[in-house]
């Protein structure tokens, strides 16, 4: 169920939140992935967002022909403090290793939902920064961390997908920016 939900909601943002942002702002998603496929499956292999970013400015200039500027300006933002993958991670991780040392009750999780997304910011784009980040903020709060050892052996897969999933976030965050100021970039 743990997998079910992570790799779930990774899907869903992936394949049908971010195209509804695309598609919101006249923009076609399949050309937009299509253009942004080396740097989406750049992520998936090497698990880091931070490494990945030389191809992903590169496609998203040549391949997307984003504007150098908006490229240049809004992606290394976006490989630093957009995460939605890694929110989703530290989020659902953190509920389910500390409901098996306490009760969660609709404020806790709810404060578990901004400590996840303000954590997720934070977190470095390298790979299994997720998994030691959310370790350390269960393990401040004394849940039983041994939990932690039941995700590792399938933490690769789940790496490779949050990180595409923030990679094409990053390129969707671009195509809309440049999408809004090509009027004013002209």
């Amino acid at each position: 169920k743990y997998v079910a939900v992570i790799l779930g909601g990774n899907l869903i943002q992936f394949f049908v939140v971010l195209p509804l942002f695309l598609i919101a702002r006249g923009l076609n998603p399949l050309k937009v992935l299509k253009a942004m496929s080396p740097a989406v499956l750049m992520a998936l292999f090497t698990k880091s967002s931070a490494a990945t970013l030389p191809v992903t400015m590169s496609s998203a200039e040549n391949n997307l022909k984003v504007k150098p500027e908006v490229a240049r300006f809004v992606l290394p933002i976006c490989t630093t403090i957009n995460m939605n993958g890694c929110a989703a991670f530290i989020l659902v991780t953190s509920l389910f290793v500390m409901q098996h040392s306490m009760t969660l009750d609709m404020p806790t999780m709810v404060l578990w939902f901004f400590i996840a997304v303000i954590s997720a910011i934070g977190n470095a784009g390298v790979p299994m920064g997720c998994y030691f980040l959310t370790l350390s903020l269960v393990s401040s709060l004394g849940a039983p961390v041994c939990v932690m050892g039941i995700i590792l052996p399938i933490y690769a897969v789940i790496d490779m997908i949050e990180t595409a999933e923030n990679v094409w976030s990053d390129s969707t965050v671009c195509a809309m920016t440049n999408n809004d100021l090509k009027d004013d970039l002209a």
